[in-house]
């Protein structure tokens, strides 16, 4: 019996032994030229030596060893092949843990890097597609704009408006998909200043005020008291915002009107409310207001286009500026979209004589204009005019506000007459666009079409003002830019204005870092042109 008990246990030992010779192989193979690798061969070739020698134990038998010491080594045999196959495996196990942690180290890194490969060609991609139909807008719009100056009939006229506005809406969408691919990519920033609520608000509702004039609607706000006079945040963005929120309002609604509220959230924060009277939004389609590309109506038959990023843009963007955004609707009852966005402000409010209980009305007859209740002298002085028949009315009193004469009306283009301006532009047809508007306001101009053009012209004769294009053939604007500023003082080299299709993020900074002193985007209104040489030549 003992000796039977003995041969079980060496027979056990044997098995574990081979176990742990055969861990040792698969903890070869996972290391692979690495430097511990020949240590483990060692290790095994001693395990193969052990292996062996339990062989020679059977040869006990053969030597009349009492019982005791028979049993003895069976237990010791055993217990060291256990003990080493538990070394063994607990090493594998490691080594397997170890590779595996590295190996998936080198996964993420490798994800990170390849997102970060694919953000760089989106944004690459979509730089380059900004600039490339952002050109022949920019053609087109110009183009319109100087045909409206000319002789039309009423039927040219119209054509003419038709084309100004279907060029409008191209830009919007294409501002749309710039804009949602930059938040996508993680490429739009915002640039935090502090301006004025109640111009900003005013400004806003004033440029929607033809297309609710068209449909007999009324526009109102209500700014409460204790709002304060100026926050801190992205005024563009916050724009943006309340026009694509105050436009859908409007598109949606038939009849009615449609308000806004601004009142005190919090301490630190401000709640916009804007409400209209439309056909609103069923309770199951909520879940598609918020989600890119999508509509409440995706049928080939729906009534409202659109491309369904309005919201979508729009609630990054009051994300990113701290705040939130939720919807409430009613159907045929209308629809209320809330949110909300820092202050960021020094707390100055309004008193509320100032703009307590303000409301603003589109009128819905009439000529172009609007009505303004409890309007102080400060505030209308701060409203920049969107239109040459915007009217105000305070106090059931009617007063025409007219416009900024431009220079040509101011008739004091004298002295800046003579000056020499140089269009730095490879496009054709915005080189015809830049040079009939130019002459437009009474200037002459040159045109070079590339950056090495731009340095012969320079030599050649002494201009004051450049419009420089960015992406151009050859020598490129930056480029040309930079070697401007290095050959010639500032006091001595031209002004040079950045006119550019690239209206990126970013794209301003790196014109202004290359020595621009000013930048313009395509498309363009003429009379940014029209600034830009009075502020230069000022200088």
């Amino acid at each position: 019996m003992t000796n039977v008990f003995t041969v079980i246990l060496i027979a056990l030992g044997g098995m574990i032994m081979f176990l742990s010779i055969w861990e040792t192989k698969r903890i070869l193979s996972l290391l692979k030229e690495n430097k511990y690798q020949r240590v483990w061969q060692i290790l095994r070739s001693l395990m193969v030596f052990f292996l062996i020698g339990y062989l020679g134990v059977l040869a006990l038998f053969l030597l009349n060893i009492t019982s005791f010491v028979l049993i003895l080594t069976g237990v010791i045999f055993f217990f060291g092949a256990l003990f080493v196959y538990v070394v063994v495996k607990t090493g594998f196990l490691t080594i397997q843990e170890l590779l595996n942690t590295n190996i998936l180290r080198l996964e993420l890194q490798q994800a990170k890097e390849t997102a970060e490969a694919i953000a760089r060609v989106k944004s690459e991609f979509m730089a380059r597609m900004s600039h490339e139909i952002r050109t022949p807008i920019h053609g087109v719009m110009g183009m319109a704009n100087l045909l409206q100056d000319t002789h039309l009939n009423h039927e040219q006229q119209e054509f003419v408006e038709t084309l100004q506005l279907s060029s409008k809406s191209l830009l919007t969408l294409v501002n749309d998909v710039l804009d949602f691919s930059k938040i996508e990519v993680g490429k739009l920033s915002l640039h935090i200043q502090k301006f004025d609520l109640l111009s900003s608000i005013t400004e806003t509702i004033a440029l929607l005020e033809p297309k609710a004039q068209e449909k007999g609607l009324a526009i109102e706000s209500d700014i409460e008291p204790e709002v304060p006079q100026s926050i801190e945040t992205d005024l563009a963005r916050f724009r943006q915002i309340l026009m694509n929120l105050l436009s859908n309002a409007i598109k949606f609604t038939r009849s009615g009107n449609v308000s806004l509220l601004v009142k005190v959230h919090s301490p630190t924060q401000l709640l916009f409310a804007v409400r209209d009277t439309g056909i609103g939004i069923p309770t199951e389609k909520m879940e598609y207001l918020f989600k890119p590309f999508s509509q409440v109506d995706m049928s080939a038959t729906r009534q409202f286009g659109g491309t369904g990023l309005g919201l979508v843009i729009c609630k990054r963007l009051i994300e990113m500026m701290g705040g939130e955004i939720w919807v409430e609707s009613k159907m045929q009852k209308g629809t209320t979209f809330w949110f909300t966005i820092p202050m960021k402000s020094p707390h100055s409010t309004v008193k509320p004589k100032d703009h307590s209980s303000y409301t603003q009305k589109v009128s819905t007859k009439g000529s172009s204009s609007y009505v303004v209740e409890s309007l102080n002298d400060r505030e209308i002085s701060n409203i920049h005019r969107v239109s040459k028949d915007v009217s105000i009315e305070q106090d059931n009193s009617a007063q025409k506000v007219n416009p900024e004469p431009s220079l040509l009306e101011k008739g004091d283009l004298s002295e800046y007459s003579s000056i020499k301006i140089l269009i730095a532009e490879d496009n054709p047809v915005n080189q015809k666009v830049i040079a009939r508007l130019l002459k437009k306001f009474g200037y002459e101009a040159d045109i070079a079409a590339n950056g090495l053009e731009v340095l012969e012209a320079v030599d050649k004769q002494i201009y004051d003002l450049i419009f420089m294009d960015v992406q151009m053939p050859e020598m490129d604007g930056l480029e040309a830019t930079r070697q401007l500023v290095q050959k010639w003082s500032s006091e001595r080299r031209p002004k040079i204005v950045a006119l550019t299709a690239n209206a990126l993020d970013g794209d301003r900074e790196i014109c202004l870092a290359s020595g621009m002193d000013d930048y313009i985007s395509k498309p363009f209104q003429p009379e940014q042109l029209e600034e830009a040489i009075h502020r230069w030549v000022r200088k």
